[in-house]
């Protein structure tokens, strides 16, 4: 059976090649920016809201400006508690310690792009 044709009695597609297609919202979709809520001498810790999630759950990454990435901290499942500052503080503070570090499965090089605004 061709795809033009609906298994239902009488019922046709056609596709109007004219017409403009909409993008997939899901496959073009910008993610919403991080912020900034925890600062250390080498590291930076940023939340945002997690996706599709009920207020106070948090995704997080960390940039590490020594080494040029940014990626979650190297715990199994990746979760830290990040919903208040003082947690956030916490978790930097274990980083300069060396306590942890960012994870080497999930890091990506920071690609920074300067818009000129300040």
């Amino acid at each position: 059976m061709r795809g033009d044709t609906d298994e239902r009695q009488g019922i046709t597609h056609h596709p109007d090649s004219a017409r403009p297609r909409w993008p997939d919202p899901l496959r073009h979709r910008t993610p919403p920016p991080y912020t900034v809520r925890a600062i250390s001498e080498h590291f930076v810790l940023c939340t945002r809201q997690r996706d599709f999630a009920t207020t106070g759950e948090f995704v997080y990454t960390v940039i590490d400006w020594r080494n040029g990435i940014r990626g979650p901290v190297n715990v199994i499942g990746q979760s830290c508690d990040v919903s208040t500052d003082e947690q956030c503080r916490d978790l930097l503070h274990d980083l300069e310690a060396g306590r942890w570090e960012i994870s080497h499965r999930n890091r990506v090089q920071l690609d920074i792009l300067d818009r000129g605004e300040s």
